[in-house]
């Protein structure tokens, strides 16, 4: 019976193989091999759902499965050499991969375009880095959707590869070679582990099922080659098979619920993104607060940007600072702290909700950039949802970081003219004074404030008063800066002088003088300092509050405003605004000088005009007996020489003494007029002077050690000395001398000076004779 079976089997394969010569070559058991490994790598793909979030990544998963298997089965059905095959793998990779992981980017939904074909190149290569920096769910860039494609992809395609081409001709076959076939959807597996969540998705359930799928087929495998070798009944097969069947599917079963239950908790996952630090750093760029004055000053007409749909009373969100180093505020350095405002991160459309929030109101506006140009993005509140509409240049999408404990939002490529963008944002409930006395300061931690001067403390103290609760104090401090202190932006039209800044040496200006006179660059920040010397956790705020005009609304730098904000357990971080609004603070009253009246005098009479005035002057002859013509005359070929050579001469060094003097004249009022803090500043001044003359770029609205990292980086980059010790060591001596309030002696200034003058006459010698001599003729103002 068997061999009749056979023989009839043998004829029935002759037969098909001449009507179909082609997919006859595959056997039975290879089929059910590319099943098997086909069903591994479904459900290891199945991991990456916590990541990508609402299945989006299956249609990319699947298809990258289907095409790279897919692919290794017609290279071997088609007998086509593994070159060819690969060749033919990567023209399906960019064929197919448009509609199922960039259909966005497709043309019609279906053909590549060169932004969905770049995707794919940039998704295999970046994609993995940036799905372990950026967090779940993973919707920006586009080109992130790849990731589970080209997995999917890879692995089919090498796993069924050896499959069908290195297995079926192993000379000696085993279960442990066949294992070998296993690799590729574990690492698969593995890989949807590290790059997800702290959630998973069911993993007691798919690690069971993988491990129990891969068990029967290794046993089944085994049976398999232990028949090529010994003649086994059919039967004894077949009841081996199921019983090992029936004992694996118990042991899925029991693994199921027993994972499910005894599961270890989720704070114990390790993945990848809890490990790296996001890449954007904000103290690359200068503090926001910084600018503030230019605002109120070069752009108080200014067009900033348009909003539609802007409530009444509602302010624009522009960033969140809570480090202070005696000097600004600014955004924390990333990785200091989850609570921090460094901790930027990449997201798509939907934005999580803050960890500390009680949600408000919810309002959806579209924001239009005019003449407003910088890395931080206007928003509403607490940014929910987050779209761009229009933008030049590069996709902000891909370059947009958000910090959702802050609600502030960098876009690292640029906010310029141009973007447009909708925001969903939701505001923060702020409970009254009532409800907050009886709820306790949240516990934070925040970066440190360090040089803080003393004046602050007793001005807390004084402020604060004898209340009970923090919401108290705190309201003691607001009412007692807006009650004691006006309003000035240091403009020529307020009725009184204003200095700008937030250093440790002005808010001693603020606190000690009187009245206090500032605008909410100051009165924020001295709020902010009171509120972290009493111990409650407190951010500044910088943003715009317009006049609501209409449906659209023109926002301009008049209307740049600051606030603090203080953290509440279980409630959030509530508003203060701590700013007066009176503007008529009395001026400094001066004695006037007494004017002694003088004795009358008899003056005397006016002169008589001399005689020779009434004489009317005459015309006479000139009787010159000399030959006019025998004076001397230069001849034509002197005046050619003087044209060629003198004109050109003027013309070189005519501007070049104009431009010497004018630095001489700058270099001496800077180097021997002012206090002695203002004389050493004038070394740095005249430092980055040099530097912009040399043709270097000194950043506008910088601290003087960012100044110094971007002109080392420049001088590096220019084969210049890049003496970047020298210019931090240089910064911060400079710093010292402005800022700690110690007496600046001659000697601070004269090393400052000179270090200055050698650092840039090295770059000068450096730079060469042609660029010197044009940085002779360049001419920076000084500024104020």
């Amino acid at each position: 019976m068997t061999a009749a079976t056979g023989a009839t089997g043998g004829t029935g394969r002759r037969a098909a193989a001449t009507a179909a010569p082609l997919f006859d070559r595959l056997s039975a058991t290879t089929w059910v091999d590319v099943a098997v490994l086909t069903a591994l790598s479904l459900v290891a793909v199945a991991g990456f759902e916590p990541a990508f979030g609402h299945y989006a990544f299956a249609a990319a998963a699947v298809g990258g499965i289907v095409v790279g298997g897919g692919v290794a089965l017609l290279g071997r059905l088609f007998r086509l050499s593994w070159p060819l095959t690969v060749v033919l793998a990567l023209a399906a990779y960019f064929l197919l991969g448009t509609p199922l992981a960039l259909p966005g980017q497709a043309l019609y939904g279906v053909l590549p375009t060169l932004d969905s074909l770049s995707g794919l190149v940039l998704g295999a290569v970046f994609g993995w880095s940036d799905a372990v920096t950026l967090q779940a769910p993973l919707e920006a860039p586009p080109y992130v959707a790849v990731v589970p494609y080209v997995a999917g992809w890879l692995v089919s395609l090498v796993s069924v590869t050896l499959a069908v081409r290195w297995l079926p001709w192993l000379r000696r076959r085993s279960a442990g070679r066949a294992a070998v076939l296993l690799a590729g959807p574990a690492a698969l597996l593995l890989a949807a582990i590290l790059l997800g969540t702290r959630d998973p998705f069911f993993a007691g359930v798919r690690g069971v099922l993988f491990a129990g799928v891969a068990l029967v087929w290794l046993s089944w495998r085994r049976g398999r080659f232990a028949r090529d070798r010994v003649e086994t009944d059919a039967g004894v097969r077949r009841r081996r098979l199921l019983g090992g069947a029936a004992v694996v599917l118990g042991a899925v079963v029991v693994g199921a619920l027993a994972g499910s239950l005894l599961a270890p908790p989720a704070a114990s996952r390790f993945v990848v993104r809890d490990e790296i630090t996001p890449p954007f750093d904000p103290l690359d760029y200068p503090s926001p607060l910084a600018g503030f004055r230019k605002y109120t000053k070069d752009l108080q007409k200014t067009k900033l940007f348009a909003v539609t749909g802007l409530k009444q009373g509602q302010v624009v969100r522009l960033a969140t600072m809570d480090s202070y180093d005696g000097i600004v505020w600014s955004v924390a350095a990333p990785g200091t702290d989850t609570d921090a405002s460094g901790a930027f991160e990449l997201l798509g459309s939907t934005i999580p909700r803050p960890p500390l929030f009680t949600a408000g109101g919810t309002s959806t506006a579209s924001i239009d950039v005019l003449g407003y140009s910088d890395v931080w993005l206007p928003t509403l509140g607490y940014t929910s949802t987050l779209t761009f509409d229009s933008f030049h240049g590069q996709d902000p999408r891909s370059t947009v970081r958000v910090n959702t404990a802050t609600g502030t939002a960098a876009v690292t490529s640029g906010v310029r003219d141009g973007l447009s963008y909708t925001v969903g944002a939701t505001a923060q409930k702020v409970p009254n004074d009532r409800s907050l006395a009886k709820v306790p300061p949240a516990k934070l931690t925040l970066p440190p404030v360090t040089n803080v001067p003393d004046v602050v403390s007793a001005k807390a103290e004084e402020y604060a008063g004898s209340a009970d609760t923090a919401i108290q104090k705190l309201r003691n401090i607001e009412r007692s800066l807006k009650s004691l202190g006006y309003l000035s932006h240091g403009r020529a039209s307020d009725p009184v002088p204003s200095r700008a800044g937030q250093g440790a040496d002005r808010m001693t200006d603020l606190l000690s003088k009187s009245p206090m006179v500032g605008d909410q660059e100051q009165y924020a920040s001295a709020f902010a300092l009171m509120a972290r010397r009493l111990g409650y956790p407190t951010r500044v705020v910088m943003g715009f509050a317009p006049k609501v005009t209409g449906s659209t609304t023109t926002v301009t730098g008049d209307d740049v405003t600051a606030w603090d904000e203080v953290a509440f357990e279980g409630v959030g971080w509530v508003p203060f605004f701590p700013t007066p609004t009176k503007t008529d603070a009395p001026k400094n009253q001066t004695t006037k000088p007494k004017l002694e009246p003088q004795p009358q005098v008899r003056q005397p009479p006016p002169a008589d005009p001399r005689a020779d005035d009434l004489l009317t002057p005459v015309k006479t002859k000139d009787n010159d007996p000399k030959d006019k013509t025998a004076a001397f005359q230069l001849p034509a070929w002197a005046w050619v020489v003087l044209g060629v050579v003198g004109i050109p001469l003027i013309a070189y060094f005519v501007p070049l003494l104009l431009i010497g003097a004018l630095k001489r004249r700058r270099r001496k009022r800077r180097e021997t007029t002012g206090p002695p803090d203002r004389r050493a500043a004038g070394a740095w001044d005249e430092l980055t002077d040099g530097y912009a003359e040399l043709g270097l770029a000194p950043p506008d609205r910088a601290t003087r050690l960012q100044t110094a990292s971007a002109l080392a980086q420049q001088s590096a980059a220019q084969n210049l000395p890049a003496p970047g010790d020298t210019l931090h060591d240089l910064a911060r001596h400079v710093d010292a001398a402005v800022f700690d309030g110690s007496v600046v002696t001659e000697e601070r200034i004269a090393h400052a000076w000179s270090t200055a003058d050698e650092t840039l006459a090295e770059a000068t010698k450096a730079a060469g004779p042609l660029r010197a001599r044009l940085a002779a003729f360049r001419y920076r103002r000084a500024r104020r």
